[in-house]
């Protein structure tokens, strides 16, 4: 009895292989800044919080814009708001006129609400980019 050549066994090549790791990448990574983004909503509003929101935002909006080549993502990133968020510095000379030291919380505060608002919508569009990227790549 002759034997049988051995079935070839699809392999996926280098490049398909290394796209699938970007994708888990970067899948985690919205993960991860949605996950930031629900301590921020619910409770944890300190400045550093927020602050290092708006740095890993900006950061992962550039890494997708130069790394991720569709044009759907790219058009739906555009659409993620920036979220700018600069606590107030109280001066010295702020707490000895007691006034201006109000008026400089009472500031920080409503910027502070504002970026709580713009965590919530980016929060929303990373969560739809997650699903999109997801989408993208069942596809192909």
């Amino acid at each position: 009895m002759s034997e049988k050549p051995p079935k070839k066994v699809k392999t996926k090549s280098k490049r398909t292989m290394e796209q699938e790791k970007t994708i888990r990448l970067l899948l985690r990574q919205l993960n991860d800044i949605q996950a930031q983004a629900e301590k921020i909503l619910t409770g944890e509003k300190s400045n550093e919080a927020i602050e290092g929101f708006a740095r890993y935002s900006a950061e992962l909006k550039d890494y997708i814009m130069k790394n991720v080549k569709n044009s759907d993502i790219k058009s739906y990133l555009i659409k993620i708001p920036n979220v700018n968020y600069s606590r107030t510095n109280v001066k010295f000379w702020q707490y000895i006129i007691l006034p201006a030291w109000w008026i400089s919380l009472f500031y920080d505060y409503m910027a502070r609400n504002k970026t709580v608002a713009e965590i919530n919508e980016a929060k929303g569009k990373y969560a739809n980019l997650e699903f999109l990227i997801k989408r993208i790549s069942d596809n192909k």
